[in-house]
């Protein structure tokens, strides 16, 4: 339970301006497209510093880079805070974003390591599902939270709750190995072999399929359901619940019938829901039945998907799954530019229409994984 408080304080703090995205537009005095771009640089510097982090520190105790990273993760929710101008939060979430680059691969690597190969899926889905309570608790208690109080204070909030997530950690964590070492070049080698490059690919895609609509999703319900702003937390709400629903079921499920299997399940079901959320009227019911679809089967992707990885080469477990974690935040950075620069120039409305776009994309990026694994096999 520690390593999903750490992996909830992760998800937490990266999608909480989303559910802030009214309060700090107006206390900034800057567009609500622009916080897109929050989104964007944490999960950018994030991206990068994963499998950097994996480099440099796979000779430290792992359980030392989660605590330290959980700390420079509250020292970047400090700063946000009290940030007197957009620069400033600017910077704040790229400190937070290298904080949490050393917090996710970890966690699912001890995760991964800690159970049978038979019971992997679920091991690290229950990992995982610290990422998606953030959906359910954590992002929609942010939005909440902001009608009540000032969003600065809710970013103090969740700096003493990083720490409390970085105490546990210290006290429950019971492993006290160091990684294998990673050097240089086996980064470059995961990145050019075919089976590993394609598995990154995917995820990157998948994740910047979400994105493109997620990163707006307060204006984009807004305008196509006339959805009110004390409605905003029952939008995160409704996600977040069938996110975690569809990742335990794939925890499950995976262990069963194959992570390729529920891989393409996913994908598909979330290809449906972005572009049921585009075709239906402007009925609000509607438009909530699609994104609980989306959310389903967007998160019963990353267990299977991560089990994949943590398999391929058990040595080098650390450096593929901080990988994966990388290519999902650059997904997030890539997503939410593109949804900021369709926004702006083409409206809020065409959003579900790009991310099914690039779930298309993501089915042929599939297969090209599946054919690479088999043949290496």
């Amino acid at each position: 339970m520690s390593l999903s408080s750490a992996y909830f304080m992760v998800g937490t703090s990266s999608l909480s301006v989303i559910g802030l995205t009214w309060r700090i537009s107006e206390g900034l005095q800057v567009p609500p497209a622009d916080i897109a771009f929050l989104v964007t640089v944490f999960a950018l510097t994030f991206a990068v510093a994963a499998p950097m982090t994996q480099v440099l520190f796979s000779h430290i105790v792992r359980v030392k880079v989660l605590a330290i990273g959980l700390t420079v993760l509250a020292i970047g929710l400090v700063m946000g805070a009290f940030s007197v101008n957009y620069t400033m939060l600017f910077f704040s979430r790229a400190l937070m974003g290298l904080g949490a680059a050393a917090v996710s691969p970890v966690c699912s690597a001890i995760g991964a390591g800690l159970a049978a190969p038979e019971h992997q899926g679920r091991a690290i889905g229950i990992v995982f599902a610290g990422l998606t309570i953030a959906s359910v608790l954590g992002t929609p208690l942010s939005a909440y939270l902001g009608t009540l109080i000032d969003w600065r204070m809710v970013m103090l909030l969740l700096a003493v709750l990083a720490l409390l997530s970085m105490s546990a950690v210290l006290y429950f964590v019971k492993d006290r190995n160091a990684g294998a070492p990673i050097r240089f070049f086996h980064l470059v080698e995961a990145l050019i072999r075919p089976r590993t490059a394609f598995a990154i690919l995917l995820t990157f895609l998948q994740m910047t399929s979400i994105f493109c609509t997620y990163a707006l999703i307060a204006p984009f319900m807004h305008e196509k359901f006339a959805l009110g702003e004390n409605l905003l937390a029952v939008v995160m709400l409704t996600y977040g619940i069938n996110g975690v629903i569809g990742n335990v079921v794939a925890g499950r499920l995976s262990d069963r019938l194959g992570a390729n299997k529920i891989i393409l399940i996913s994908l598909v079901g979330i290809g449906s829901g972005f572009f049921g959320l585009w075709l239906v009227g402007p009925q609000l019911w509607l438009g909530f039945v699609m994104l609980a679809s989306w959310s389903f089967f967007g998160m019963m992707f990353h267990s299977p998907q991560q089990q994949r990885l943590a398999n391929i080469d058990p040595d080098r477990r650390g450096l593929l799954l901080a990988l994966n974690a990388g290519s999902l935040y650059l997904g997030i950075s890539i997503g939410s530019g593109v949804s900021n620069f369709v926004s702006v120039h083409f409206g809020f409305l065409v959003l579900p229409l790009v991310s099914t776009g690039v779930l298309i994309s993501c089915l042929a990026v599939f297969w090209m994984s599946v054919y690479a694994m088999k043949k290496a096999a």
